[in-house]
């Protein structure tokens, strides 16, 4: 397993959807209700984001050949929007600069994730770069609540599992998500294959297009432009 790879693993769904289920779940149990409830929200609705933007490629062939966008990078959302929260709340409440610091390394590792993801080819960068985006839009803003209670044993024994999870041989965990998202797209469209990288919806068109130009004149300046 090269590094990359192993970085790649701190992104991993299988391991950080866990974590996120866990984080509401303890937020509940301290009476943080409000805050669980606004974490739940934000955090869904972006992972939901992100399956539906895989989905219409995987399944249409929805995207932008131009910024050689398929879907926004699933590991580089989970690994900005989990992490640094982790992060955070490992440390006391009353070490509020270092509870920030802890912060910034969480980032610097959600960074290293979207790196991993370009350095093995999975994604492109407007890819990583969005679902960096999208992450922090969840992290960022819940690390700035006051509010938020801090648990660094339960964080720490949650990031400890983690990281065990890591060392582990775990290489048949990795990707599952993404072998689930396939079946769902082919499933939803009927298609006997997801569309991949390099495909798009509209050069389908241009190709039929092409093969029936004389019955369908208006095909190449209104549809595909081919």
């Amino acid at each position: 397993m090269s590094r990359w790879q192993l970085v790649s693993f701190f992104g991993e769904s299988a391991f950080l959807l866990p974590c996120a289920v866990f984080l509401y779940a303890w937020l509940r149990w301290h009476g943080a209700n409000a805050v669980a409830r606004h974490w739940l929200i934000a955090f869904s609705l972006t992972a939901c984001l992100v399956l539906v933007s895989k989905l219409a490629f995987m399944g249409w062939g929805i995207g932008s050949a131009a910024l050689n966008f398929t879907g926004f990078s699933g590991h580089a959302m989970m690994a900005a929007s989990i992490l640094p929260v982790f992060a955070c709340l490992a440390v006391p409440s009353r070490y509020r600069t270092l509870s920030l610091l802890a912060a910034v390394a969480g980032v610097l590792l959600a960074l290293a994730v979207g790196m991993s993801r370009l350095a093995l080819h999975a994604h492109s960068m407007s890819e990583v770069v969005s679902g960096l985006a999208l992450g922090f839009c969840v992290s960022l803003p819940f690390i700035m609540r006051h509010e938020v209670p801090h648990g660094p044993v339960a964080m720490l024994l949650a990031s400890g599992v983690l990281a065990t999870v890591l060392v582990l041989p775990v290489s048949g965990v990795a990707g599952v998500t993404h072998i689930w998202v396939q079946g769902i797209a082919t499933f939803l469209s009927g298609r006997d294959r997801p569309y991949e990288r390099g495909e798009w919806a509209w050069q389908a068109d241009c190709r039929v297009c092409q093969i029936n130009v004389a019955a369908r004149p208006d095909c190449a300046t209104r549809r595909c432009a081919c």
